[in-house]
């Protein structure tokens, strides 16, 4: 409340969805920045997070932009009751956290919590390409403004490419205003995080034309498809902080539409879905199969594919109990340019089959309890040189 008082000048900016809060996030963050101080709060997006990133706002501060999580009914409400964000962001509505929403009307009601806590002269910025999320208007006592690639958003998308190596292009269309668009970015996909950043820059007084430029110089999150390229080696596209079933689909259409002399898909821990692990394991494979020259499934569920490893799928299907084996056996052939494409839960820390081809991996451990900030510093900086136990991992392993 005194952080409020002593800062009126700040603009607090809300970010939910089931998919894409933390680039879209970041994302924001880069296009306001462009008009003023914006402090980003992503990663920690409880109501702790929440905490930490509007007691960072400072004198200088214009913009706050939070992205805050609903993994469970009752999560959103205390989280925008402490941020009271004069705009709200929501992106999709998805299958994540099924076992605790069991359907997309059950996440809905929870993310468009945020629709609801906005003020009525705030602005809700809301995706028309996803009918849960676009009836959030009805909800909401603030100015609607719709983006996507629906003829009837306000902030369009058109024209849109993303065939690897090539980056993800647009025309983002406003009003009478349209501007190409080329990002850093991969997969069309990320569409709808940039057409949200858009729409909410345009929300905040700036053109479209800055709006562009920021996006333009954005870079992806470490682990969101980053991209991480080896000399004379392979391409890594890192999405390794979650694969809930749902989101398959938008990485092997990806991979199918990808230009590679090779194409790999390393495959770990499928989450969020309903039915037996080992019939969606085996459908995931045969997709992935159709979509990629080789399909390489990590983890403690790859035993679930063995059973498809017969014939011809024998040379192009592979199952590794641990990362270590996996990073063995893609290291083993390399091909330059070949396009390794990494899919899997944060807790399989499949981004050291990455790290391990620029130095040596210090822990292999497969499951451990570090905070996840914690353990992305570790695996991008101590851990590729030295022993890092301190945080409590327990024993190095191999």
């Amino acid at each position: 409340m005194w952080r409020r008082l002593t800062r009126p000048q700040v603009t607090y900016v809300g970010v939910t969805g089931s998919c894409g809060k933390t680039t879209t996030t970041e994302l924001i963050g880069a296009v306001l920045s462009s008009a003023g101080e914006c402090r980003t709060g992503t990663g920690r997006n409880g109501l702790g997070g929440v905490v930490l990133n509007v007691l960072s706002v400072g004198v200088a501060t214009k913009f706050c932009a939070q992205e805050v999580s609903g993994s469970s009914p009752g999560r959103i409400k205390p989280q925008a009751r402490l941020l009271r964000p004069q705009i709200g962001v929501v992106t999709t509505v998805g299958s994540d956290h099924y076992k605790t929403f069991r359907s997309l009307e059950a996440t809905a009601i929870e993310k468009g919590r945020l629709a609801e806590s906005l003020p009525e002269d705030g602005v809700a910025i809301l995706n028309a390409d996803d009918p849960h999320v676009l009836a959030m208007a009805t909800r909401t006592r603030a100015r609607v403004v719709t983006y996507g690639l629906s003829p009837e958003a306000e902030i369009r998308g058109a024209d849109m490419r993303s065939a690897w190596p090539d980056r993800l292009t647009l025309t983002v269309m406003h009003g009478q205003e349209q501007l190409q668009l080329r990002t850093q970015l991969v997969g069309e996909y990320w569409a709808t995080s940039v057409l949200a950043a858009v729409a909410c820059g345009l929300a905040c007084g700036l053109s479209l034309e800055a709006c562009g430029k920021a996006v333009a110089g954005f870079e992806p999150v470490f682990g969101r498809s980053s991209v991480h390229s080896v000399p004379d080696g392979p391409d890594y596209i890192l999405e390794t902080q979650k694969a809930p079933l749902w989101t398959m689909a938008n990485s092997i259409t990806f991979m199918r539409e990808a230009r590679a002399p090779r194409k790999t898909m390393v495959i770990g821990t499928v989450s969020d879905y309903s039915g037996k692990g080992g019939e969606i394991h085996r459908k995931v494979a045969r997709l992935a199969l159709e979509a990629a020259d080789r399909v390489v499934f990590v983890g403690p569920q790859a035993d679930h594919v063995d059973r498809l490893r017969r014939g011809n799928v024998r040379d192009r299907l592979f199952a590794f109990v641990t990362s270590h084996q996996a990073a063995a056996f893609l290291a083993e052939a390399p091909l330059a340019r070949e396009l390794i494409h990494i899919k899997s839960s944060i807790t399989d820390h499949l981004e050291r089959i990455m790290l391990s081809q620029f130095g040596d991996v210090m822990c292999w451990r497969e499951r451990c309890m570090i905070e996840r900030v914690a353990r992305i510093a570790a695996f991008t900086a101590s851990r590729t040189r030295r022993p890092f136990g301190w945080l409590g991992a327990g024993p190095m392993t191999q």
